[in-house]
């Protein structure tokens, strides 16, 4: 869905300073107060990139790039149940989102700026417990659409009371273009005030066009903001904190194969499920939020968390700082107290340069120190549990140690473009001052930049991964000077994130936890194992044996020591027979384990070839069923040019026939009227001499060949004319005459008329 990720214009440069502020260390926060005196804040008005940039190149190199966090965009989460669910303050992001990627409004700020105050005005109405909706996709697009035909609506009202605040501009009443402003939505007047104070100021001194410009902005704003709202409204049950009628749901917190959940918010949500005797006593811990591991859950709770949804929530961390939760009660945040422990000593570490001022090798002075840190890093707590965001003991470590004087500080020197190995660590250690303070923290440096350059993620280490390899030295010394942060961080399952540690009690849990798998495993292969460690005691006992036989004299068995020796090298027989029995039948399990890998190998092969090809066949199919598909609409569209083909030829034929009758009537009149003539021409010749002009008018279509001669006739065959006396052939359909000769050759390879195209009769 596009609307969980932020758009490009949100990240702007007010926006991104905050997020840096509170992301770096303390130590270097000055830092960014000076560079805002700077004025360099003006320079970028319009870019959160371009921010960046600028404090990373006025930092004189304190910064890194990978220092700074990412707009966080809105999470969906799963349940253990397999449901889609968002939080609900996370909607409000949505709805942002959605709004600035349908709204286009103005080029300046003022839109985007207002929206995120209504937004955050109403989000936090739900600054309550934390509470899960199901995530419904289609509601969103509905939203998105209900905003595009909202904001065509407002720009239609804002254009229809342009012209009254132009009036009013005109007549330099600013109190009733506010009053005006105030009467379109006086709810979230005041965050209109605060956002064009200073536009409404300057409209006395602006320049009339730029003013009505600046009013129709901030009237138009107004308008859009209104009908987000009106959407908004449309879903209050939804958007509003409302418990009750809200899903009953319960973070599960998941740091890698640890799962657990906050107490205090698992207890609310049993007290939704359970009878009003048998309800839990809520109330805020203060500082320290306690945790519960899901075993312990189902163990205790059983089927009363049958209907509690377990939302799976990932621990989220960056490398330089925790990541703060949502606790239980309204307007705090937690830290897991793992995660507060890492930030805590990175900033001593790298922030405060704690080691590096007080060089010296007596721990005593740093036992305050420590005692101060006993409540909040508590030994005693095997369940994971959450500290208040908003502690910040990091000035306990200065304070704790002002009696005592400060050493110089020195930077720490950049590594080489090629990287720097583990002697080049050893000598930084030296150089910083750190070998006076720990005198041992050289002895940590392989394993420290071993692990560092297994984890570096560039071709070469850089300075950034030469600082965490100061770092893990330096927090390895102090979890070995002191238990109780050392029991602490392994209760709370920390050991693994210092790199280049060796944890005992770690190392203690894994060997029980090999023993008891191999306890769980089948007799035989128990015997073949505990064979197998005799057999390599007893190598071992040999070995020494011979050691101390290279410096000792040699010594003659009694016959004691003989028939101990012989029962010793009997038992040893049997035993190594034993062992290779159980070595032959082992290696016969393997093999049939391996045959039938092979085997199911094979048939998962054979399976995706079946699926392959059906899904080929599936495809082939719907390819050709789209083939027929489109054939059936060419053949409808070829029958339905043919049926209309079909019915103009109809009517095509019906015209040839009605003029075909018609040309045999107009033949048939003029027929008649050659016969006519020829008859008239022939009794003239016979009664009285024709003028020649009267013979023209009287025959114009007829050849005269003398001014005597009688009327002329063509032969259509052969083209030349019929004279008197000759015989002729009439076609007994169109009547017209032919040379006999002619009409004879014609007949041989025609049986229609030349004239009529009639069939002709034989002849």
């Amino acid at each position: 869905m596009q609307f969980l990720k932020c758009p490009d214009n949100a990240l702007h440069s007010d926006v991104v300073y905050v997020h840096v502020y509170w992301y770096i260390l303390p130590e270097l926060r000055p830092f960014l107060r000076d560079l805002e005196s700077y004025g360099s804040m003006k320079l970028v008005e319009e870019d959160g990139e371009e921010m960046i940039q600028t404090m990373l190149d006025k930092s004189n190199n304190q910064l890194s790039k990978c220092w700074f966090p990412s707009l966080a965009s809105p999470v969906i989460y799963n349940s253990l149940n397999g449901e889609k669910y968002i939080c609900k303050p996370d909607i409000y992001t949505v709805v942002q989102n959605i709004a600035l990627h349908t709204i286009k409004r103005d080029k300046t700020d003022s839109f985007r700026v207002l929206l995120a105050h209504v937004l955050k005005s109403k989000s936090m109405r739900t600054d309550g417990q934390v509470e899960f909706v199901k995530f419904d996709e289609k509601m969103f697009d509905e939203i998105e659409k209900e905003m595009r035909e909202g904001e065509t609506k407002s720009l239609q009202q804002a254009w229809a009371q342009r012209h009254h605040l132009e009036m009013l501009l005109l007549a330099k009443n600013y109190a009733a273009i506010a009053s005006k402003f105030r009467e379109l939505n006086p709810t979230f007047w005041d965050l209109i005030l605060s956002t064009y104070l200073e536009p409404l100021q300057l409209l006395s001194r602006t320049h009339l066009a730029e003013a009505k410009e600046l009013v129709f902005i901030m009237l138009s704003n107004t308008c859009v903001i209104n009908g987000i709202e009106q959407v908004m409204a449309k879903r209050a049950s939804l958007l509003m904190s409302t418990p009750e009628s809200s899903s009953i749901t319960v973070r599960l917190f998941e740091d890698g194969k640890e799962k657990y959940v906050m107490e205090m918010e698992l207890y609310h949500a049993l007290n939704r499920v359970s009878p009003e005797s048998e309800r839990f006593d809520i109330q805020n811990d203060g500082f320290v939020y306690k945790g519960m591991s899901f075993e312990c859950v189902k163990a205790e709770f059983g089927d009363r968390i049958q209907k509690i949804e377990f939302i799976r929530t990932p621990i989220l961390r960056s490398k330089h700082c925790a990541v703060p939760i949502r606790s239980h009660f309204p307007g705090e945040f937690v830290i897991p107290a793992v995660d507060y422990f890492f930030e805590f000593w990175k900033n001593v570490i790298l922030g405060v340069k704690l080691f590096q001022k007080h060089q010296c090798s007596d721990w005593g002075k740093f036992v305050p120190l420590f005692r101060k840190l006993v409540e909040l890093f508590d030994s005693e707590k095997k369940q994971q549990y959450f500290l208040r965001a908003d502690i910040r003991v990091e000035s306990v470590a200065s304070k704790s140690l002002e009696p005592y004087g400060v050493s110089p500080v020195k930077d720490v020197r950049n590594a080489k473009k090629d990287g720097f190995t583990a002697q080049n660590l050893k000598n930084e250690l030296a150089h910083l001052g750190l070998t006076n303070t720990f005198p041992e923290i050289q002895d940590y440096a392989e394993d420290v930049y071993e692990k560092i350059d297994k984890a570096k993620k560039e071709r070469y280490l850089r300075t950034c991964d030469l600082f965490d390899a100061l770092e893990n030295c330096q927090l390895i010394c102090v979890l070995n000077r002191a238990p109780s942060l050392k029991k602490f961080l392994h209760h709370q399952k920390g050991c693994e994130r210092v790199l280049g540690y060796r944890c005992e009690q770690c190392k203690k849990e894994k060997t029980m936890s090999d023993a008891l798998e191999v306890s769980q495993q089948p007799a035989e292969v128990q015997k073949t194992s505990d064979i197998q460690n005799s057999m390599k005691n007893l190598k071992i006992e040999s070995s020494g044996a011979s050691m101390l036989n290279q410096y000792s004299q040699p010594a003659l068995f009694a016959p004691k020591d003989y028939e101990k020796c012989f029962q010793s090298s009997k038992v040893l027989t049997e035993t190594q027979n034993e062992l290779k029995m159980s070595q032959d039948q082992l290696k016969d399990m393997q093999q049939e384990i391996t045959n039938a890998e092979k085997e199911l190998s094979d048939l998962k092969k054979e399976s995706e070839k079946i699926v392959e090809s059906k899904a080929k066949k599936t495809e082939e199919l719907a390819k050709m069923e789209g083939e027929l598909n489109n054939e059936k609409e060419k053949n409808q569209e070829k029958e339905e040019e043919i049926l209309k083909a079909s019915k103009e030829n109809e009517e095509l034929q019906k015209t040839i026939l009605k003029l075909t009758a018609e040309n045999e009537a107009n033949e048939n009149v003029i027929q008649k009227l050659l016969d006519r003539i020829t008859d008239l021409s022939i009794s003239n010749q016979k009664t009285n001499h024709i003028d020649e002009k009267t013979t023209e008018e009287s025959t114009p279509t007829a050849s005269v060949t003398s001014k005597n001669a009688p009327l002329v006739i063509d032969c259509l065959i052969c083209s030349s004319q019929i004279k008197s006396g000759q015989k002729v052939i009439r076609c007994p359909l169109c009547k017209r005459r032919f040379h006999s000769n002619c009409a004879f050759k014609w007949r041989k390879d025609h049986t229609q008329c030349p004239a009529c195209n009639g069939d002709l009769p034989g002849i």
